[in-house]
């Protein structure tokens, strides 16, 4: 074909191109800007018009479909024969509450025993169990915890913490944790603000296996069931303290005899060196005070310089040992409020009687 035929064909291909991009409809070209979206774009255009979130089926059977009523609360359940000790669970409450680098509102540990004459093991992930009787709110001097009448959930209130310590040995679960840092315990919450809006706490939702759940509990069955003695998985503190709400399933038969791994752990606890001084010098001190009533009640003292030189050391110890307690505080600026729990945590009957008890030492020694 001559080659003036060829440059003839290639003008009318380009003429009819150009024809057909000026004649292109607004379909054309909205079908054309479709072709070039990036796969986010596409991704956010499907998804426009849902009215529930995306990730919806992944987590749905794994909380209530209804919030509690009267005489119901939250709980977790735990199918122990999914959980396979991966720490997704960990991993995932860690981020969503930016915890800091050693510090875990999830923990996951294991229990080993023998069942039918062979060894078993099985793994355990808990966190706080939202008890109906939690021995943390009812031991804190502070009133820094509340449990929510709607859900159930013992939540710890951070602006009210003065690092005492001592819901952390009130509950015998170690739930409690406390950090140096900021001075202050604090716990998981179920993630209560995620529940109130439909969705999964973090631990539930990253469970790969849905081994953790939420679910709804009757508090008086709950009660009774933990008032009936034993615990709620083996190797955990007994039931009736606390009154625990997680339920742990198993289709497998894990005795009762089985134990905690950890249950012969001698590892160390922190210390509290200046609660040791504290008890120390405030016993001294009692002691003494005590042993000068009796000196003074029987007529024991030769002169009342020796009754004198007792009471002064019982002021002088006593004073250090007081001052030695607010060292062990996290947060002592707050100490003052420890008379919020005295209907019901012990820490705040004896910081009360103490406080009562140095004035009248004191204006007794200025008697003498």
């Amino acid at each position: 074909m001559p080659s003036g035929v060829k440059e003839e064909e290639k003008v009318d291909a380009l003429e009819l191109e150009r024809a057909a991009t000026s004649e292109r409809t607004l379909v054309d070209a909205l079908l054309e800007e479709q072709r070039s979206l990036t796969a986010i774009e596409r991704f956010s255009q499907k998804h426009s018009d849902a009215v529930s979130p995306i990730q919806a089926r992944y987590y749905k059977d794994l909380i209530p479909i209804r919030k509690p009523s009267t005489g119901e609360q939250y709980a977790f359940e735990v199918d122990m024969d999914k959980c396979t000790g991966c720490k997704a669970c960990v991993v995932a409450c860690h981020s969503l509450n930016g915890l800091k680098e050693k510090e875990s509102w999830r923990d996951i540990g294991t229990i080993r025993g023998v069942v039918d004459n062979e060894p078993q093991q099985q793994t355990v992930t808990s966190a706080c169990h939202h008890c109906i009787d939690p021995g943390c709110l009812s031991g804190c001097p502070v009133g820094a915890y509340e449990k929510l009448e709607d859900t159930g959930v013992v939540k710890h209130l951070d602006d009210q913490c003065i690092g005492c310590q001592y819901c952390s040995l009130k509950c015998p679960y170690d739930v409690p944790k406390y950090d140096d840092a900021l001075g202050i315990v604090r716990k998981c919450d179920m993630c209560h603000e995620r529940l109130a809006e439909g969705e999964a706490p973090a631990c539930v939702q990253s469970c790969p296996n849905g081994a953790i759940s939420i679910q709804l509990v009757n508090i008086e069955e709950s009660r009774q069931k933990s008032l009936e003695g034993g615990s709620m998985v083996a190797g955990a503190f007994r039931s009736d303290y606390t009154l625990p709400t997680t339920n742990f399933r198993s289709k497998r038969d894990l005795s009762k005899s089985m134990e905690a791994a950890d249950e012969n752990d001698l590892t160390p606890s922190h210390n509290h060196v200046p609660l040791v001084w504290m008890l120390v010098l405030t016993q001294v001190a009692v002691g003494a005070s005590g042993i000068d009533l009796l000196a003074r009640a029987f007529d024991l003292y030769s002169s009342s310089t020796t009754s004198l030189v007792a009471i002064t050391a019982a002021v002088v110890l006593g004073k250090v040992g007081l001052v030695a307690s607010l060292l062990h505080l996290g947060s002592p600026l707050g100490a003052w409020r420890v008379f919020l729990g005295l209907k019901t945590s012990w820490l705040s009957r004896e910081v009360v009687l103490f406080g009562a008890w140095m004035p009248a030492l004191m204006v007794y020694a200025a008697l003498i």
